[in-house]
């Protein structure tokens, strides 16, 4: 009966966002595209309305992969998952998906409560591209301040939970992407400073927003620093743009199956 009971509460945490209810013990997944992981084919098709569901958007629902970081984690701690990451998310930058729409409709829906045991956040890096170099300090400020009322918003209704910002895996190797993966064990590496810059900016933003928020950031640097979209085929955890040789990945230059059961992992065990 224990296996019976962990094999069907692991397949609800892996299903669709349930309707929330105040006695769950939940975990509340706020993010951009690297997190909800959709296939290109549903992100296509949520935004021009094709999906049996309409026009995705913040306030509706957001085409996600089953098996994202988040719902994967959340199957580990027995908690049942409320997704609301969506591609195209931003955070200081004008878009049609401000990051606190994510909150608006997790409010809405009652995901956040006194029951809510864990909140992760990963966003910003689709920030990070739209401003010069040298706009980097004003960048993390701004992000900071756009940030540090979203987490009181959060905090409000789900004091118990912890907190965490969730950094991105290692996406560059030595300033270079690997965009083409077509034969085994073999690559382009393409010079790309301001990948890297980018990268980096993303890192910063979320460390200065869990400092200035009391909150916890999780460095997924450290056990990715050799997983990058230029590691080898069986280590890969970013894929390629043209990637025929890493392991399953949803959309083209993001993480891949194996990052995300790693990403899991490491929310799991922190």
């Amino acid at each position: 009966m224990a296996t019976v009971g962990v094999a069907a509460l692991s397949a609800l945490a892996l299903t669709c966002v349930p309707q929330a209810h105040a006695a769950d013990r939940n975990l509340v997944i706020f993010g951009d595209s690297v997190v909800a992981n959709p296939t290109a084919g549903e992100a296509v098709n949520a935004k021009l309305g094709l999906d049996p569901r309409g026009s995705s958007g913040l306030n509706t629902w957001c085409p996600q992969s089953r098996t994202n970081w988040g719902r994967l984690a959340a199957a580990q701690l027995a908690l049942i998952p409320y997704d609301y990451s969506c591609t195209g998310t931003t955070t200081i930058s004008p878009s049609p998906k401000p990051f606190q729409g994510q909150i608006d409709r997790a409010l809405r829906e009652g995901a956040l409560t006194p029951e809510t045991a864990r909140v992760i956040i990963t966003v910003g890096f689709n920030d990070t591209y739209k401003y010069p170099a040298g706009a980097e300090g004003d960048v993390r400020r701004r992000f900071v301040g756009y940030m540090a009322p979203q987490v009181e918003r959060i905090r409000a209704a789900a004091p118990n939970a912890r907190i965490q910002f969730v950094g991105y895996p290692k996406i560059t190797k030595d300033g270079k992407l690997c965009l083409v993966h077509v034969l085994p064990h073999a690559s382009d590496w393409t010079p790309a400073p301001d990948a890297a810059r980018w990268e980096d900016l993303a890192q910063w933003m979320s460390i200065d927003a869990a400092r200035a928020t009391g909150t916890e950031f999780l460095d997924l640097k450290p056990s990715t620093w050799n997983n990058s979209m230029c590691a080898p085929d069986d280590q890969r955890m970013w894929a390629g743009l043209i990637d025929f040789t890493g392991d399953t990945r949803m959309l083209p230059a993001h993480v891949n199956e194996r990052g995300h059961r790693h990403v899991a992992d490491v929310i799991a065990a922190s």
